[in-house]
């Protein structure tokens, strides 16, 4: 009897370092005859707009989500949301409303009453109800490159986890996640590098034609939670305006509807905003190893008959931008002395390829002097992130490389 026990025992050690040599994770714990809550992603912001901001993460299972939220640690408030199964995981999503404009929220996160993320990390900022305050956005391109094949979000997304000021939110320039836009490898390639960037500044990226490699309604809009069909889409912030396009392949998704949608959006914001930005993933005109992009150049008289101040896009795995464009995609020569400062450009834009904030071009290198007329302005071939502040009709960019911080480029446009 003994020597059945002692094996017994001996069974039972072995079936414990075996399992516990193999890895197990969280959500093959059972506790009570359930399965433990595990948080699989980090939680991260969307459709920060006026007085509300939503809350997504997602866990291995769980039948409720509530954030709590407050401007101390104290969490005074608590709103519930939604939940989302698919085969393996749970996507959890709450809104927070009536805050209370340009305040600072710290926020914890729970699934069935368990807490799952809270820290000094965990916070918000409202939007200001002054459209004179002052705020900044960072923008990237061809973000979700794997580590293993060169890529680098986690060292851009850390050099902007560094910023002296953080910026107010992030936009992506398509391409978000490699090799065709998975839903599979979103965790792996963008949400977990990002996730320090991602759990205090809401971002909005637009579609690359990497998220299109499979449909990208079963996988884009199932991670994010964007405005109108989350293909195109616009938004507001402070005296700014925002406008993010679907160029698919290189050819307009959409693109009756969505040119027509556009063109609308363009004429409403029309002397009701101080800056407009536009931005999608394929550039117009280029001197980067990437073609001139006809769907986009056949968009140049819009950007100029409506007052679009400043274009970005990625594709090209550089950074690159181009003197002052017309309708017609032709220099504005006033503008070409002087590269640092423009005053308000009339009937024109400026166009900006942003597109390393993940992947590189390698074996390549910047040529522009042999581009023909001489439509590059600036040119960087290194990982970076543009930086964007806003201060009433002033705007400033600047260009900083994911490694070591450096100032790569920068101009200002005064309004005033």
């Amino acid at each position: 009897m003994m020597n059945k026990l002692k094996s017994n025992l001996i069974f039972l050690i072995v079936t414990v370092l075996l399992f516990a040599s193999c890895g197990v994770v969280k959500s093959d714990l059972v506790v009570n005859n359930q399965i433990e809550v595990e948080l699989l992603r980090e939680p991260y912001l969307q459709n920060s707009f006026a007085d509300s901001i939503s809350v997504l993460w997602k866990t291995n299972v769980g039948k409720t989500s509530m954030v709590k939220y407050g401007k101390t640690k104290e969490l005074s408030n608590t709103s519930l949301g939604t939940i989302e199964k698919d085969s393996n995981s749970v996507r959890h999503t709450v809104t927070l409303k009536g805050l209370e404009r340009g305040e600072k929220y710290f926020y914890a996160i729970y699934s069935d009453d368990e807490l799952l993320a809270f820290g000094d990390d965990y916070y918000f900022r409202v939007e200001p109800l002054d459209k004179k305050s002052k705020f900044s956005f960072y923008a990237m391109g061809d973000i979700g490159e794997p580590v293993e094949k060169g890529g680098f979000p986690q060292i851009t997304s850390f050099q902007i986890n560094s910023l002296k000021e953080k910026p107010n939110f992030g936009i992506g320039l398509g391409d978000i996640i490699y090799p065709k836009g998975e839903s599979l490898f979103a965790d792996e390639y963008l949400f977990k590098p990002m996730e320090s960037i991602l759990k205090n500044i809401p971002f909005y990226p637009a579609l690359g034609n990497h998220d299109w490699g499979v449909a990208p309604d079963l996988n884009f809009e199932k991670e994010w939670k964007l405005p109108n069909n989350e293909h195109y889409y616009s938004f507001d912030y402070g005296n700014s305006h925002f406008i993010a396009l679907d160029t698919r392949n290189g050819e307009l998704f959409d693109v009756e509807n969505q040119v027509k949608w556009f063109e609308n959006n363009l004429i409403q914001a029309q002397g009701k905003y101080d800056w407009i930005f536009v931005y999608f993933h394929h550039n117009g005109k280029t001197c980067t190893y990437k073609k001139d992009e006809k769907a986009v150049i056949s968009l140049y008289p819009l950007f100029a008959k409506y007052n679009v101040d400043v274009v970005l896009n990625g594709h090209a795995h550089t950074y690159e931008r181009l003197h002052p464009y017309d309708s017609g995609g032709n220099v504005i020569e006033k503008y070409r002395a002087n590269t640092e400062t423009y005053p308000e450009i009339s009937n024109g834009f400026i166009q900006i390829t942003t597109g390393a904030g993940g992947k590189l071009q390698k074996n390549w290198l910047p040529q522009p002097e042999e581009c023909g007329k001489n439509i590059v302005a600036a040119v960087a071939h290194t990982g970076h992130f543009s930086l964007i502040t806003i201060e009433g009709k002033k705007l400033q960019l600047q260009v900083i490389s994911s490694i070591g911080g450096m100032l790569l480029d920068s101009f200002t446009m005064n309004k005033n």
